[in-house]
């Protein structure tokens, strides 16, 4: 048997990991708590570090309380449940600034307190399950905390109510004799339109009608997909979303795709529209860049205050749905590109020499091969949205390098006991400069020539 070690856990790491010691060499446990005495088994050995199973806790920090869902420490969906919801939005803060200190402004940057969540339960709008088999019967659930061991859910404290009634009925659904066999099933909806849209993945033979006899058979369903060998689909594919009344503008409607990204916490992309907007500070003179634009959940309410909008977005069924949406909400100062953010800035660049604000909203990989091209458009504000803070600090520490000033940092708590944490970041341009390399890339755009 591996031998056990009992250890203080001193702090919480980006991760969700508590940090403690043995004989002096960190060791990283998840499922704790700063304070905790705790009594660990070591799983892996690194050169710098220990990766460590928590085996019971011998002397409980005050931080604790009990987990509201009886598969937490099983399920890897949730890391802080374990902890008051009050001291994890001071966790996710502190592990915000951790991420930031090696920029230029280092102590001295502004971190605002966490935007917490009006409901940390019942937020999640999207979720996706994988399938497999247990004692021969087909289930669907999460996986373990960095593992892919199947452990089986019958609903998701976390999940909005009407996710969790369409995800029973697919539960039913796929207890009755089939073929074939579900990979992961994708469940997302509205609570705007209380409507819902289901993907599944499967492996095995399936027929054409399998799609709509699922949609008419689970309540809330307005739109089925079954992806296999063929792809076979029912109802309509899109949801309805409303989007915050901001300072005297009116209130928006957009449609999303059920494979395009959209926020996954309705309530809090309320309060990050309205942030991005209020720092945007546009007075309708402005011309503005919105990259990785989505469906327009962050154009559209620019364009209310701005004089020009693109977005840009390589999910052409997004941009699809993007122009859509600002034809229906009468808005003709947009203009949606489908392409690669790289692609996208160039022909911009093509058509003007500047934008006055540039906001962009990458996935966790980040920005990184784009903010030198950035720079050419000459932006005097630059508003990043980012899920990811360590690859947010490495991007703002680049834009620092070529002259943008981080004024403020806001985080906002998407996603209430995990430990990921959505933050926005807004920067000026205090003496931004053209990287030099970054003209001679794209040397052969006519534009340059001019300038």
């Amino acid at each position: 048997m591996k031998k056990a070690f009992r250890v203080e856990i001193e702090k919480i790491v980006y991760g969700g990991r508590g940090m403690g010691r043995i004989n002096g060499k960190v060791v990283f446990v998840p499922f704790t708590a700063p304070g905790d005495r705790v009594r660990v088994q070591v799983l892996r050995q690194k050169k710098d570090y220990s990766e460590a199973g928590l085996q019971n806790v011998e002397q409980e920090s005050p931080l604790r309380v009990k987990p509201f869902c009886g598969l937490f420490g099983k399920c890897g969906g949730c890391q802080y449940q374990h902890i008051s919801y009050r001291h994890q939005l001071q966790l996710k803060e502190k592990g915000v600034r951790d991420s930031l200190l090696h920029l230029k402004e280092g102590k001295n940057l502004e971190v605002l307190p966490v935007i917490p969540c009006s409901h940390d339960r019942g937020y999640r709008i999207r979720a996706q399950f994988k399938g497999g088999l247990t004692d021969k019967r087909e289930v669907l659930g999460f996986f373990g905390l960095k593992s892919h061991q199947l452990v089986e859910v019958r609903q998701c404290p976390l999940l909005h109510p009407l996710a969790n009634e369409i995800f029973k009925g697919l539960q039913g659904w796929l207890g009755k004799k089939r073929e074939y066999f579900v990979r992961y099933a994708d469940i997302q909806v509205s609570p705007d339109e209380n409507k819902g849209v289901v993907q599944l993945h499967v492996k095995g033979p399936y027929h054409s009608e399998m799609a709509e006899r699922l949609g008419k058979e689970i309540s809330g369903v307005k739109g089925v997909v079954v992806a296999g060998k063929k792809k076979i689909s029912w109802g309509e594919l899109t949801l309805l979303y409303r989007l915050p009344e901001i300072f005297g503008k009116r209130s928006l409607q957009i449609r999303a795709e059920y494979d395009s990204f959209t926020q996954v916490n309705p309530y809090q992309n309320w309060n990050l529209i309205q942030r991005v907007v209020e720092w945007a500070d546009l007075a309708g003179r402005e011309r503005v860049l919105d990259l990785f634009c989505g469906s327009g959940n962050l154009t559209l309410p620019l364009a209310q205050r701005a004089l020009k909008v693109w977005g840009v977005d390589q999910d052409e069924r997004a941009v699809e749905n993007a122009q859509e949406n600002a034809r229906k909400n009468q808005m003709d100062n947009c203009l949606f590109i489908p392409a690669a953010a790289g692609a996208g800035i160039r022909r911009i660049l093509a058509e003007t020499k500047s934008v006055d604000v540039i906001v962009l909203d990458p996935p966790r990989a980040g920005a990184r091969d784009v903010l030198d091209s950035l720079a050419l458009l000459r932006p005097q504000k630059i508003i990043y949205v980012s899920c990811e803070p360590p690859t947010l600090g490495r991007d703002l520490h680049r834009l620092g390098a070529m002259g943008f000033h981080v004024q403020r940092i806001q985080p906002l708590d998407m996603f209430p006991h995990t430990y990921h944490i959505e933050v926005i970041a807004e920067l000026s341009a205090v003496s931004a400069r053209h990287p030099a390399n970054t003209r001679d890339r794209f040397k052969d755009f006519s534009v340059f020539a001019e300038s």
